[in-house]
């Protein structure tokens, strides 16, 4: 009885450590979205990027770094307010419409609005994918449903494979520190900045 005892509770516990999740060089801890932590960005006089302060603030009130906000932009857009892209997705984040207004954004095309609603969309991937960078990113790119259907992996997009390594270069460049050490591992592909917009936006 005291060994069929013993047999049981090993067993639960092999199968409990075997569903351990396993930590990605990817994921973000909570704290670093707590919109405390970038305070500074909001107050910073001394970035000369475009929409700055803008940004911080979109990124500030959703709890979102605001570099990595500016790594985003740069790769969807190169910070060109009035891009757009072949399949509709405008402004600086490149949103589409019909997310846009998923977030309560009617006018996407406007720079405070496609901040609002880009910000808060990422922050909404970022959760459901449990702040792992890099699935939300390829949520972002190739929508949520792309990735549940590879089984919360990058989906195998040529342009998804190249967009994901190409935000997380650009944001480990100035978070070295949260940004994973192991985005290398992702097949990186040349992916300009702005890319996705038509010859006319560029």
């Amino acid at each position: 009885m005291i060994r069929k005892l013993i047999l049981v509770l090993l067993l639960l516990l092999g199968s409990a450590h075997a569903a351990e999740p396993m930590v990605s060089p990817y994921r973000l801890l909570p704290a670093f979205s707590a919109p405390y932590r970038y305070q500074g960005a909001i107050e910073r006089t001394d970035d000369d990027r475009p929409y700055a302060r803008q940004i911080a603030l979109a990124a500030h009130d959703t709890g979102l770094d605001p570099e990595l906000v500016h790594a985003v932009i740069a790769v969807e857009s190169a910070y060109q307010a009035v891009a757009l892209s072949p399949k509709g997705a405008v402004g600086l984040m490149q949103l589409m419409p019909e997310t846009a207004q998923l977030q309560g954004v009617s006018n996407p095309g406007e720079v405070a609005g496609n901040l609002r609603a880009g910000t808060r969309h990422l922050r909404g991937l970022m959760e459901r994918f449990n702040f792992r960078l890099d699935l939300a990113l390829a949520a972002y790119n190739a929508g949520e449903g792309a990735v549940r259907r590879y089984h919360d992996s990058i989906p195998p997009y040529p342009e998804t494979r190249s967009y994901v390594p190409a935000v997380l270069a650009r944001y480990r460049a100035n978070r070295p520190e949260v940004a994973g050490t192991g985005a290398a591992n992702l097949s990186s592909r040349n992916y300009l900045a702005g890319t996705r917009l038509s010859p006319v936006a560029r």
